[in-house]
């Protein structure tokens, strides 16, 4: 993924943000410098780069939620890195939430480090799979850094599966019919674009008409 420029706000204000926050006498001060990476323009640039979908689960954000300008590497254990673009994603409440990755960042020793979706192909280390007799789409790591990213993140939690495999199951539906019909094979193509919800299993179905593999495949992976 191509991050582009980083907002102007940022490359302004870093350095000296970063000055300020080694020289913050209280915990409080401290917070409040950290907090400054909250600016519009720095959110709206992430909406923009992600299609207002979160980068961990691809589930779209903006109609429900508001959605966090998330560190990849936690700003309470990297603080050098809370205002560097390069650092900073858009993510759900959930997945970013305590229950799940919150201010946690395996190491290596623990099976990390996480999955970065900016600077690395997810398909390396996840594979997307659907199984039409379950009718589920699953998230499965490929390596350990996989396995420790779905499990940190919840990419397999019982809500957003539900909701993940309602979607998918209509993209199955219109798989099967995209080589007959070129109104599906669009609405196919469509749904495998990156700002599209769950691009990545749309790809999956794509793929495998390409590469001739039955629909009925169980079950049906990346």
């Amino acid at each position: 993924m191509r991050r582009g420029r980083a907002p102007d706000v940022l490359t302004r204000n870093r350095a000296r943000w970063l000055r300020d926050l080694q020289t913050a006498r209280t915990p409080k001060e401290r917070q409040r410098v950290l907090d400054r990476y909250r600016h519009e323009d720095v959110k709206d640039a992430l909406v923009t780069l992600f299609h207002g979908k979160c980068a961990y689960c691809e589930s779209s954000i903006l109609h429900v939620d508001y959605g966090h300008i998330e560190h990849y590497r936690p700003k309470s254990k990297y603080p050098k890195q809370a205002f560097t673009w390069s650092n900073l994603v858009l993510a759900c409440g959930v997945c970013n939430g305590s229950e799940h990755k919150g201010d946690e960042f395996p190491l290596k020793a623990q099976g990390g480090p996480l999955v970065n979706p900016c600077t690395e192909d997810p398909e390396l280390h996840l594979s997307f799979e659907y199984d039409p007799v379950t009718r589920l789409a699953s998230v499965r790591g490929r390596t350990t850094r996989g396995d420790t990213t779905e499990k940190c993140l919840g990419l397999n939690r019982q809500d957003l599966r539900r909701h993940r495999s309602t979607r998918v199951k209509q993209l199955w539906f219109i798989a099967q019919r995209a080589t007959i019909d070129p109104n599906a094979r669009r609405l196919l193509d469509e749904a495998a674009s990156a700002s599209e919800e769950y691009s990545a299993f749309a790809n999956l179905l794509r793929d495998a008409l390409l590469k001739g593999i039955p629909l009925s495949s169980v079950p049906l992976t990346s």
